[in-house]
Parts: C-alpha cells; structure tokens; sequence
C-alpha cells in the first residue's frame, strides 16, 4: 500500500508492506531519497498509516531524523 501524507508542512511517500502477526514494514521517501524505514504493529489495514505518521512524525520532532 502506498500514500502520500504531509508531515509539518512537507509531503512524504509512504509504502507499506505486511510482515505477518500485525506488523507492517514501513518506507518513507522524500523525492527518491528513503528518510525513514521502520515497523509498526496496527490491528488492520486503516490503521496502518495513521500509525506510521505518528512514529514517523515523533522521529523527526525528537530530531532522529535528516530528512
């Protein structure tokens, strides 16, 4: 699954792909250049990206991440 979410102002390419026993594994881009890549456990599909730009969004507040 993919989406495109902003994230304080800029827009960033989410990707997801199921791992089994909940877990997603997660890959944002910004252009072509990966920023983050990373899991999240979500009880079904709607709560996937919500979930991810949560994790993702608190990395970048607590400065964990470059791009």
């Amino acid at each position: 699954m993919e989406r495109t979410i902003q994230v304080n102002g800029e827009d960033y390419h989410f990707e997801s792909t199921y791992d089994g026993d909940s877990q997603y594994n997660i890959q944002v881009r910004c252009g072509k250049k990966v920023v983050s890549s990373f899991k999240i456990s979500a009880g079904s599909e709607s709560e996937v990206f919500e979930a991810a730009r949560a994790h993702f969004s608190a990395d970048k507040e607590l400065g964990n991440l470059n791009g």
